[in-house]
């Protein structure tokens, strides 16, 4: 490669790593620079109005290249308030006009120009507030319709108030005169909405939002300076104008911009010692005027119908929270309800679990009149192992919820099925007239499971084995009778399988069974454990 070239792309690529100062930094440096030089120029003269108009287009130019390179998801609202500043600036541009050639109209097109921009600006914010707050509660709106309300009873008294009383204005005049702090209520309000619900707090919502507080700032100053007769133009109110115009392009300029249309809904704006504070004072705004005040019969009319306005606002505000309140705890119960469902029942069958199945049977045997009334059925699968083994386990959860749905479908209402654990269920009966009776259940239950199960187009024949055992009175505990029923299932199993067998005490064997026994009794799932002395152990595994 030739030398010259050689350095060319060495050069270039030094240049691609140069850091580069983010575009919202350059022009608030720039900015900064521009309103240093604005109050150093001569005071209502013609350069410093020209840097006004030229700052102010500034900041809407830098929005809209802002909302080009940021590419945020929703630009409209982005697009209505730079609109909104341009027609400020529009409206500065003809002020400063009329200026030149020695005039000073009021009402003029400059106050429609002026008065045109709230709309825009305060509809992007509504958009942005839709957008983030989402489906989520409102409660924060109440809370700046609260505030604004309270603002809205100190501007009346301290600007349009005076503005009636002892003035002789045309009726023109009055109306544009008062649809100035109209205009920055509504635009209050929006903004209040805008800070008082949920949603990214980014560097772009910190300067949009600080554009709007030196704005309405301004204007209320600018309100009482010319009530009283002593705004100067050029002065440091204009200077706050231009600080509102610069944070306002650096925000549309900032990258984090396109973040602040994300939507951030919450089921609840809770009242914070801030957001409290606030409301307090919003409250007791209109009674410390009627005390400290001399507001006259109209001015005491609208105080009273802002305070009036405030209570149903807090009403409104206290009755969300409690209908919150009341979701939250209906929700609360519903996740008890289904926290207690899956303590006490089986997730893969939905049948009772084990440790339900047992305080069921204890309260059974607690609640009888005599012996021989309450039955328990130990319930076994034969060769589950192999379903297990040549289908899958997947397979195997299919065939215990069949046999789980079987074993509903053969009981009564009042009795229990439970799984209580692998392969073995439970059932409990009550009310049972006699053992023929537990025996005709325990046939019927066979019979329903020995009909083909479909696992996947593949028929699968499982039996089971079912011991049967009844209360006597001698039965102090639920370990005796659930102890006698996992003895007779033992039995069946060794008489051959796919059959019920009713417990015998005379039968032999049963102490060594019995060192497999069910659990003792406790508030938590139960633990196998041995109950009486320990006898020999049946030898050989466990049939399956």
């Amino acid at each position: 490669m030739h030398p010259t070239l050689a350095r060319m792309d060495v050069m270039r690529l030094a240049r691609s790593h140069r850091p580069r100062i983010a575009l919202w930094w350059a022009y608030l440096i720039v900015g900064g620079c521009s309103l240093l030089v604005f109050n150093l120029l001569a005071t209502g003269g013609l350069a410093q109005s020209l840097l006004y108009d030229v700052v102010g287009a500034s900041a809407v130019a830098v929005a809209l290249v802002g909302v080009r390179r940021n590419k945020p998801d929703r630009r409209l609202p982005w697009l209505l308030m730079a609109s909104g500043q341009g027609l400020f600036v529009a409206g500065d541009l003809l002020w400063n006009w009329y200026e030149l050639i020695g005039e000073s109209p009021f009402p003029s097109l400059a106050d429609v120009l002026y008065l045109s921009g709230y709309p825009f600006i305060a509809v992007g914010l509504l958009l942005l507030l839709r957008r983030r707050l989402g489906d989520g509660d409102r409660g924060g709106l109440l809370d700046a319709a609260i505030l604004t309300t309270a603002v809205a009873i100190l501007s009346w008294t301290f600007l349009i108030q005076p503005q009636l009383d002892g003035t002789e204005v045309e009726p023109l005049a009055l109306i544009i005169g008062l649809a100035y702090p109209v205009a920055d209520l509504i635009l209050i309000g929006v903004a209040m909405g805008f800070l008082t619900t949920p949603g990214a707090r980014s560097a772009s919502f910190r300067m949009l939002v600080a554009s709007l507080a030196v704005m309405l700032a301004a204007d209320q100053i600018y309100a009482v300076q010319n009530l009283e007769g002593t705004y100067l133009s050029g002065g440091p109110i204009d200077t706050l104008y231009l600080v509102g115009y610069l944070l306002f392009g650096a925000a549309a300029a900032h990258p984090s911009m396109r973040r602040l249309t994300d939507p951030h809904p919450v089921l609840v704006t809770w009242l914070g010692p801030v957001r409290m504070a606030c409301l307090a004072a919003a409250m007791v705004t209109g009674p410390i005027l009627v005390v400290v005040g001399t507001l006259g019969e109209r001015g005491m009319l609208v105080v009273a119908a802002g305070t009036a306005l405030l209570s149903l606002l807090v009403l409104a505000r206290l009755a969300g929270i409690v209908r919150m309140l009341a979701r939250d705890i209906a929700k609360r119960r519903e996740l008890e309800a289904q926290l207690s469902y899956q303590a006490f029942h089986d997730p893969l069958t939905g049948l009772t679990n084990r440790r339900r199945f047992i305080e069921a049977t204890d309260a059974a045997l607690a609640a009888r009149a005599g012996s021989g009334t309450v039955v328990a059925l130990f319930l076994d699968l034969d060769d589950f192992k192999n379903v297990n083994d040549s289908l899958g386990h997947a397979a195997g959860d299919a065939l215990l919820v069949a046999v789980a749905d079987r074993l509903r479908g053969g009981l009564r209402a009042t009795d229990v099925a439970a799984r209580l654990g692998g392969d073995e269920f439970g059932v409990l009966l009550t009310d049972v007239p006699d053992i023929a009776y537990a025996v005709k259940v325990s046939e019927r239950l066979l019979a329903r499971l020995a009909e083909p199960i479909d696992l996947d187009g593949v028929a699968v024949e499982v039996g089971a084995s079912i011991g049967i055992a009844m209360d006597s009175l001698s039965m102090r505990t639920v370990d005796d009778l659930l102890g006698d029923a996992d003895v007779a299932m033992y039995q069946a199993k060794a008489l051959g399988k796919g059959r019920q067998h009713v417990f015998s005490p005379a039968e032999g064997g049963a102490e060594a069974i019995r060192s497999q026994r069910w659990t003792e009794r406790g508030p938590t799932v139960r633990r196998p454990s041995v109950i009486g002395a320990p006898g020999p152990m049946l030898p050989g595994p466990r049939p399956v």
